[in-house]
């Protein structure tokens, strides 16, 4: 088993970092490599698919659950098989005087673990790039509101 993490300060309220992140059918709005399906008839199962840059189709797609959800500071889903390769991704938040402390983090072990061990620079990379790209979506004015109330009344 390994794990790999990156962390970042965002600035923007943790509520509204938590929203963004559990909104999982539009992961792809800030991260087009990765997309996040929810199943209506279970909460915790997901579709996880993977896109490379470029290609209309995507390279994987496979049926994720969710394993940690702990609001407003913790969700996490997992996919693989196990014994033989298992990868859990993870979101954890903290708030900070800047606004937000996000800890992303990935873990794979299984037999096909190694793989991922030799990978560890670019599953860094990826972190990181994942984290750049979320404080951008969350700098962009129309996050709000995506968010807000559709049945809200005027005041």
């Amino acid at each position: 088993m390994f794990t790999v993490e990156n962390s970042i300060s965002l600035s923007a309220p943790l509520a509204r970092v938590w929203r963004v992140l559990v909104d999982v059918d539009r992961y792809r709005d800030w991260r087009p490599s990765v997309g996040l399906e929810s199943d209506p008839a279970d909460p915790k199962r997901l579709l996880y698919t993977y896109w490379r840059p470029g290609w209309a189709d995507p390279v994987i797609s496979a049926d994720a659950r969710v394993v940690r959800l702990e609001r407003p500071c913790r969700f996490a889903w997992r996919v693989g098989i196990k014994g033989l390769l298992q990868i859990e991704e993870g979101f954890y938040l903290e708030k900070s005087p800047e606004g937000t402390r996000l800890t992303h983090r990935l873990s794979c072990w299984g037999i096909g673990s190694w793989l991922g061990f030799v990978m560890r620079p670019f599953l860094r990379r990826r972190l990181v790039r994942t984290g750049g790209s979320l404080a951008r979506h969350l700098r962009r004015g129309t996050v709000i509101s995506r968010y807000t109330q559709r049945n809200a009344r005027p005041l």
